[in-house]
């Protein structure tokens, strides 16, 4: 997994994997302005489920790159209003390295929300994108409970 450094919401600096060593955590990228629904209801349904898991973590982090520079400090202090402020310590927006990013994630498609799952010594033990389904977060959620119980 290759280290991706931020600046969360709440101002403090985040580098992953190492901010997530020791825990079972899922990385939920958005790379659009449209990905924003698909990647709410991802991290909606996760914290909804394991936010009271000690050993789980979820990190929403919008990829900025491509937006200007004279939007982006407006862009950013948007997100920052609408996210609650007990979840800004792990929503970390990315302005630098999009293409290593997308490479990560085998990006396809602008607007899918794109997870990449964790295991508790930073490797990556799963990896899926699209929008929400029921499906799709059925097969999630039994990969986090392994990885939360081996």
């Amino acid at each position: 997994m290759p280290g991706i450094q931020g600046e969360s919401l709440s101002g403090k600096n985040v580098s992953l994997p190492d901010a997530a060593k020791g825990h079972v955590a899922v990385l939920v990228f958005g790379f659009t302005k449209k990905s924003k629904e698909p990647t709410s209801a991802w991290a909606g349904k996760l914290n909804s489920d394991f936010a009271a898991q000690a050993d789980f973590d979820i990190y929403q982090i919008p990829v900025l790159e491509d937006v200007p520079h004279f939007i982006r400090g407006m862009v950013i202090s948007g997100m920052k209003k609408g996210v609650k402020e007990n979840l800004r310590d792990h929503f970390v927006p990315i302005v630098r390295g999009e293409a290593e990013l997308k490479k990560l994630v085998g990006y396809k498609e602008p607007d899918d929300a794109y997870l990449v799952i964790l295991d508790p010594e930073g490797n990556i033990a799963g990896q899926m994108h699209g929008p929400f389904s029921d499906t799709m977060y059925e097969q999630l959620h039994n990969q986090i409970q392994m990885l939360l119980h081996r």
